[in-house]
């Protein structure tokens, strides 16, 4: 599920006026606590005026409800600041407990899970993926787990050939692989690179193959709820989750229309989660460390793709690659029907920015580059 992609090379770079230092204090509910950063670790009181100034100039500009976003150093938030409405029609504010739909955001947690199995021994990732799915169709077949993983499958993607309105009904597996049959393959597999949901769809049932459950039991037992992530879960229009925000469409008017929660069965992994700027960072958290994933694990997920003919794809398990200026970055943006995400670590800067907002078909990446760079000049 696309959305942002985070500008490259200083293309979508929009610098903020640093002035001196100073810290931010902000109120902290939930969650990790508030770290109190370091003498020289925060842009100026009037910096990040300025700053808040331009977001929500943004979000006005282009009729975006509401937005939260989080700046997290050393494991801990030292920013969170949030904007707008999470419900138009009740007035209900963005809070920094609001719940959004993250879209493809979602992969990484997917592919974190299919590591976490690979290393268990109850995983093959070179294995063909008829292997455990022997019903899929046989044009599709010498395509592996793990060119799954790294959208090298070559197996056509379903939602840019349904349309985003796909999430928005029930669906069963068979129907989600029909309308991707209903396309050529891309490319044989292995031999090039096309970003795919089809691939994380597919991965999933994978996953629910092996472990004998939903994939949202999986990702809930092996990650969410070891890491506390209590407000990470699948986007079930039947269920009650507390502080979920609404998602929202603009029609050629730019009127707001709402929009339904997207249906599981048409996502699963591959954009079918929801979540909040405190369990992002506590996700975050634990990549810093090896409580959950081994250094060697991590080094696999963020590593790029090589694809036979020599070419480096920045694209690894479930993150994009890319270098921001002279520092590594892993990031990944997502997008649903209703809704935008983006995470981005530098993970040299010891910087993460979080963000997430709800209305479909915006440009996210104007508000994480200059967040981005607000920090990383603060910073040093």
């Amino acid at each position: 599920m696309g959305g942002t992609r985070v500008g490259r090379g200083g293309r979508m770079r929009r610098r903020a006026v640093i002035e001196g230092w100073a810290s931010v204090v902000v109120a902290w509910t939930t969650g990790l606590g508030m770290a109190i950063p370091a003498a020289g670790q925060m842009p100026a009181d009037s910096a990040i005026a300025t700053y808040e100034r331009a977001v929500r100039q943004r979000l006005d500009s282009n009729n975006i409800p509401g937005a939260s976003i989080a700046v997290v150093r050393g494991g801990e938030i030292v920013y969170q600041r949030s904007f707008g409405l999470a419900d138009v029609e009740l007035g209900v504010p963005v809070t920094d407990s609001t719940v959004f739909e993250i879209g493809s955001v979602s992969k990484q947690f997917v592919a974190a899970a299919a590591v976490l199995i690979e290393e268990e021994g109850r995983l093959d990732l070179d294995a063909p993926i008829h292997t455990v799915l022997g019903w899929l169709p046989g044009e599709w077949r010498g395509a592996t787990i793990r060119q799954l993983l790294t959208h090298t499958s070559g197996i056509p993607d379903y939602e840019a050939i349904a349309g985003y309105r796909v999430y928005d009904r029930r669906a069963t597996a068979s129907e989600i692989v029909a309308i991707a049959q209903s396309r050529p393959v891309d490319f044989p597999p292995g031999e090039g690179f096309e970003y795919s949901n089809t691939g994380y769809y597919l991965l999933s049932l994978i996953l629910e193959a092996v472990e004998g459950e939903s994939i949202g039991r999986v990702l809930d037992r092996r990650i969410f709820a070891p890491l506390g992530m209590r407000s990470t879960r699948m986007a079930d229009p039947e269920s009650i989750i507390p502080h979920r925000a609404k998602g929202y469409y603009q029609d050629r008017n730019r009127t707001l229309i709402n929009i339904p929660p997207s249906q599981p069965s048409a996502t699963l992994g591959a954009g079918g989660l929801v979540s909040t700027v405190h369990d992002l960072a506590r996700w975050d958290a634990a990549l810093r460390g090896t409580t959950l994933l081994s250094e060697a694990a991590k080094a696999r997920i963020w590593a790029p793709t090589a694809l036979p003919d020599g070419r480096a794809i920045d694209y690894g398990f479930g993150w994009r690659v890319e270098p921001y200026g002279e520092h590594r970055q892993q990031y990944h943006y997502g997008m649903t029907h209703g809704f935008i995400a983006n995470l981005t670590r530098l993970p040299d800067a010891d910087l993460t920015v979080i963000a997430l907002a709800n209305r479909y078909r915006e440009d996210l990446g104007r508000i994480v580059v200059p967040t981005l760079d607000l920090f990383l000049e603060a910073g040093g």
